[in-house]
């Protein structure tokens, strides 16, 4: 699959995408834990569209740095470690012999709220996720197309009520809604029903993938080669720090940023704002081709806003550059 987007920054099946000048690589990712295939993939060859350096601006010779990363891996759940040990090494002893602990009340009860919540929600990104949105989007458009039309008052509340069934298995819906709702209890003093919407909200969230990578990844960020990136939130943004870095952007500098915010359909009219603070539009995910849905394992990818980093060598004018997260 071609792009005409550069630089993109990605962890396991997400990119994020900057706009610098200068063509790059997309990167691939495969996890440290090779047992989870689910989280692995193969690059994408990105190109820009314009010319020049990496800063958008000034000689072409430039040697500005977008910082972003060919190849990621997470580094947990090791299982993996010792994969060759035979039973006549010496070291057998130290993993052979263990045997698992009986779970906890507190394992049990997570466990046991888990597959409540999966037995509700169909988690984002798959195809039956997209199957349940297309079906929203008909529902409203009969709802609408109802109205219009002057259907009766039943026929319109059975129609809202199937609407909302289908809602309730949409985990970003119900994560928007009731994190919206938690706010509007706090500023209430309503504590416990506070208390009530936000762990549904948890709940709901650990069915969106965009919020479960969290941790420690290794990216290849061109010629600059393997470095390390630490992943971790700030409610609904997305924060990835180096842990290692190189000339242009070193550690303990933010790479890239994505803002993972729900919101809703992005509506026809919609018109940006002159205000730098405005929210985006909500994006829409990318269509696959039958052929692409075989190797990615979904047929439409999501997409979120981003921003990645990028600075001249010795980090001079550094600066954030538009994205998107995918």
């Amino acid at each position: 699959m071609k792009s005409m987007i550069s630089s993109p920054l990605a962890i396991a099946t997400f990119h994020l995408l900057a706009v610098p000048t200068l063509p790059f690589t997309a990167p691939s990712f495969q996890p440290l834990n090779h047992c989870n295939p689910r989280r692995s993939f193969n690059p994408t060859n990105l190109h820009s569209t314009t010319s020049g350096n990496d800063r958008g601006f000034g000689s072409s010779r430039s040697q500005t740095s977008s910082q972003t990363p060919d190849h990621l891996e997470t580094y947990e759940n090791r299982h993996d470690l010792h994969p060759n040990l035979s039973q006549n090494d010496p070291r057998s002893s130290e993993f052979t012999p263990l045997s698992p602990l009986p779970p906890t009340s507190t394992r049990l009860t997570r466990l046991e709220s888990e597959s409540r919540s999966s037995s509700i929600y169909i988690p984002s990104g798959t195809d039956p996720y997209w199957d349940l949105l297309d079906e929203i989007s008909r529902l409203e458009a009969d709802l609408s197309a109802g109205r219009e039309a002057g259907i009766s008052s039943e026929a319109e509340q059975a129609v809202k009520a199937l609407l909302r069934r289908k809602q309730a298995k949409d985990p970003e819906y119900v994560y928007r809604i009731t994190s919206g709702a938690a706010r509007a209890a706090e500023r209430l003093g309503r504590e416990e029903e506070a208390r009530r919407f936000r762990e549904e909200s948890a709940r709901a969230r650990r069915f969106l993938p965009q919020f479960n990578l969290e941790g420690l990844w290794v990216g290849k960020y061109g010629s600059h080669g393997f470095e390390m990136i630490n992943v971790t939130y700030t409610g609904d943004k997305l924060i990835a720090y180096k842990v290692t870095g190189d000339q242009n952007i070193p550690r303990g500098e933010i790479t890239f940023t994505a803002d993972l915010t729900p919101q809703h359909p992005t509506p026809t009219s919609f018109k940006p704002s002159s205000d730098s603070n405005h929210q985006h539009p909500k994006l829409d995910p990318i269509i696959l081709s039958e052929s692409s849905s075989k190797k990615w394992g979904t047929k439409r990818l999501p997409r979120f806003h981003g921003r990645g980093h990028a600075a001249e060598p010795n980090f001079q004018n550094p600066q954030f550059m538009e994205g998107q997260l995918v």
